[in-house]
């Protein structure tokens, strides 16, 4: 059999007058694979929220077991024993609140507090809710700081924070796909501000599904959403939003929540005042705000 004949071809004589150029094709190979890179950010992002909140929750108290130490801080802090029945006090109304909340078996939060001045709380993976100083400050009742628990453990309880964390992990796993070095510090940096993702907040619908267990949980435990209301008026105005700007705000406004708030309460025979019980001591003897060096209730 001949073998075939191999010769070196010349190129074209009109390579250099066609249309097509290299960094042409270039191009349309960046557009293409950056097009494919956003679908697949897109897709994997929306599976990980569908499939995170199903996932067992024992995979994020692992998880929060990693990322967070809860009694570090306690230990090291000045007033250690203080700290202690501070969290122990949370925990306590905590565990009231949850009872009449219907958890999932095997469900539990762990909540504590942080020294920070923000009004604000949050819940973050593994079931774990901080409250902070400045927020427990402008609570004058046991009331308003159950509603604010509740609201908090609903969205533990519907998995709510699981979703909005799988969606950022898996938007880590792509981009470490491309660049290994630059995922895994993008993975660190998320598991280490965890906090932060939780504080920018939930969808609307999500704030007033937390809304609504808050209420039921109110009315089951002290037969009135008083509470609650007293919570609403001093949260901040939605993240600060200008007015007239509603629809751009992860929460619903002030105003609308305590419209609906009262249109439930209605629906449902509760009332919106009722009795007051002032928050425990240990809770309302926090340690002085420091400004500019000096001891003060607030700056």
């Amino acid at each position: 059999m001949t073998p075939p004949r191999l010769e070196n071809r010349l190129p074209p004589e009109d390579l250099l007058e066609r249309d097509d150029h290299p960094l042409r094709e270039l191009a349309w190979l960046v557009a293409a694979s950056l097009a494919l890179l956003a679908v697949l950010v897109l897709v994997t992002g929306l599976s990980a929220r569908w499939l995170a909140p199903r996932l067992p929750f024992e995979y994020e108290v692992a998880l929060a077991e990693r990322v967070f130490d809860e009694e570090k801080d306690v230990v090291a802090s000045a007033d250690a024993a203080a700290a202690r029945e501070r969290r122990a006090a949370l925990q306590a109304l905590a565990d009231r609140v949850a009872a009449v909340m219907a958890l999932p078996p095997g469900m539990k939060v762990v909540v504590s507090d942080d020294p920070s001045e923000l009004v604000n709380a949050y819940a973050t993976v593994g079931g774990r809710i901080r409250v902070f100083h400045g927020l427990l400050r402008k609570l004058d009742s046991e009331q308003a700081l159950a509603a604010l628990l509740a609201h908090e453990i609903a969205h533990v309880k519907h998995r709510q924070v699981a979703a909005n964390m799988g969606h950022g992990l898996a938007v880590v796993l792509v981009l470490s796909v491309i660049t290994p070095e630059g995922g895994a510090q993008a993975a660190q940096g998320l598991l280490g501000s965890a906090a932060q993702l939780a504080l920018l907040g939930y969808s609307r619908d999500a704030e007033r599904q937390a809304d609504a267990e808050a209420l039921a949980a109110s009315v089951a435990l002290y037969g009135h959403a008083g509470g609650l209301a007293a919570l609403f008026k001093v949260m901040p105005q939605a993240e600060g939003a200008p007015a007239g700007t509603a629809w751009l705000r992860s929460h619903p406004d002030t105003v609308e929540r305590l419209a609906a708030l009262k249109a439930v309460a209605a629906a449902r025979g509760a009332t919106m005042v009722g009795l007051v019980t002032p928050l425990p001591a240990v809770l309302r003897a926090l340690p002085p705000v420091v400004c500019g060096g000096r001891a003060s209730s607030s700056c």
